[in-house]
């Protein structure tokens, strides 16, 4: 009796592993979602020339959404669907500046500093996946690679500055990017659900290493 049951539990366990390999097999992203190349628009940002220390107030930068568009990204990511964007608001007055005069003004903020990209990859039941774009400072280029030598921490990236002037990771973990290319400093990061080709897990690693170096070059190419 004991044998005939034991016969049975073998049976079932032979049979569930077989159809979760079958499963595994036939799901159509078992190979992991694609990356494209950057294809950045041929526009210039709205940004007027800076120089001898001008700063740019954040009630007049670029809106940070202006520097990505739904073209850019299915270039980046061919199979994303459902793809979203929200403009948020950056304050830009530093310590220093509020110390001096805690007062709030218009100058220091920005309506569109920053831009959420949310999107739905395959494999995603819903818009899992997001990209974000911040912008730091706009000024004279001079004072924005001086500010960023001294100020500025991070990793240099093995893969280079991906079109920027200079690109660090300032978190490991998230695969945040800090970057400057002329008058504009900026970061971008974002996260994801699914696994990409060639890619084991959905680690950040591979967002950092892949997906990041393609959305930087997409912001470079707009600063002329």
């Amino acid at each position: 009796m004991r044998k005939n049951r034991a016969t049975v539990i073998t049976l079932l366990i032979s049979i569930v592993v077989l159809l979760v390999l079958l499963a595994v097999t036939n799901w159509p992203f078992a190979g992991g979602v694609a990356i494209g190349k950057a294809a950045p628009r041929d526009v210039a940002a709205n940004i007027p020339e800076l120089k001898d220390g001008a700063i740019l107030a954040a009630n007049r930068w670029p809106d940070a959404c202006s520097f990505v568009d739904q073209k850019e990204i299915k270039a980046i990511f061919p199979d994303a669907k459902d793809i979203g964007q929200e403009s948020r608001p950056v304050y830009a007055l530093s310590i220093k500046d509020f110390a001096a005069d805690s007062s709030w003004k218009a100058r220091d903020a920005s309506e569109s500093g920053q831009c959420l990209y949310s999107m739905r990859l395959p494999g995603e039941t819903y818009a899992a996946t997001q990209f974000w774009l911040r912008i730091e400072a706009v000024a004279d280029p001079k004072l924005i690679a001086g500010y960023d030598d001294r100020v500025g921490s991070g990793i240099k990236t093995p893969q280079g500055a991906g079109g920027a002037d200079r690109c660090v990771i300032t978190g490991l973990a998230e695969g945040s990017w800090h970057c400057r290319k002329g008058p504009l400093l900026f970061s971008v990061g974002g996260q994801t659900t699914v696994t990409f080709k060639g890619e084991q897990d959905a680690a950040p690693f591979a967002w950092r290493d892949d997906v990041l170096p393609e959305f930087v070059r997409t912001v470079a190419a707009k600063i002329k």
